[in-house]
C-alpha cells in the first residue's frame, strides 16, 4: 500500500487516458436532443398523435423486392384521422404528398430537427404536398384541422 496522494499505478494513468478520449461522447450530438426534445412537442392537451400504421419499406407481402424508384407509401392513424402519405424521392425534387380521411381543409406544418418547419395547407378534399428538407433524417407532420384540434404524426426518419 502506498501513503503517496499521487496515484502512480498504471491502471489509474490508463484510465485517465481513456476519459481524455472518450471525453467527446459524454454528451448526444445536437441533433439527437434536438430531435428529443422535438419528439415530446405534441404533448400537449389538444393534440393527438397518429401512430405509424403502415410502412411500405416494412411491408412483408409478395413483392420483396421493390424497385429503387417506387415511393414510399405511409399511413398514419389517430382516432378520427388518417394521414395518407406517399414521399417522393426524385432528386431535386423530395416532397411528401399526402391526403386526410376523412377529407378536409388543415393549416399543416412539416417539422425536422435539421430545418426549421415548412408550412403549407391540406385543400377541402385533404390533399397536400410539402417539400421535404435536404439529406436523411426525423421527420413529423403536424396538422390543425378546422374544428380546432391538433394532430400529429409519430416521428420518422427519411
Amino acid at each position: 500500500m502506498s501513503e503517496m496522494t499521487g496515484s502512480s499505478d498504471p491502471d489509474d494513468a490508463l484510465i485517465r487516458e481513456l476519459g481524455v478520449a472518450l471525453g467527446w461522447r459524454t454528451s448526444p450530438p445536437r441533433e439527437v436532443v434536438e430531435a428529443a426534445k422535438e419528439s415530446f412537442t405534441w404533448r400537449t392537451v389538444d393534440a393527438e398523435l397518429a401512430a405509424l400504421g403502415y410502412d411500405s419499406l416494412l411491408d412483408d407481402g409478395p413483392a420483396l423486392a421493390r424497385a429503387a424508384d417506387q415511393p414510399r407509401i405511409l399511413a398514419f392513424e389517430a382516432d378520427a384521422l388518417s394521414v395518407e402519405v406517399e414521399i417522393d424521392q426524385t432528386p431535386g425534387a423530395r416532397r411528401m404528398l399526402g391526403q386526410l380521411v376523412p377529407a378536409q381543409a388543415a393549416e399543416l406544418e412539416l417539422r425536422s430537427p435539421s430545418a426549421g418547419p415548412v408550412r403549407g395547407t391540406a385543400d377541402d378534399l385533404g390533399r397536400f404536398a410539402l417539400p421535404l428538407p435536404g439529406g436523411r433524417g426525423p421527420v413529423s407532420l403536424r396538422c390543425r384541422l378546422a374544428d380546432g384540434r391538433t394532430v400529429h404524426t409519430s416521428w420518422l426518419t427519411l
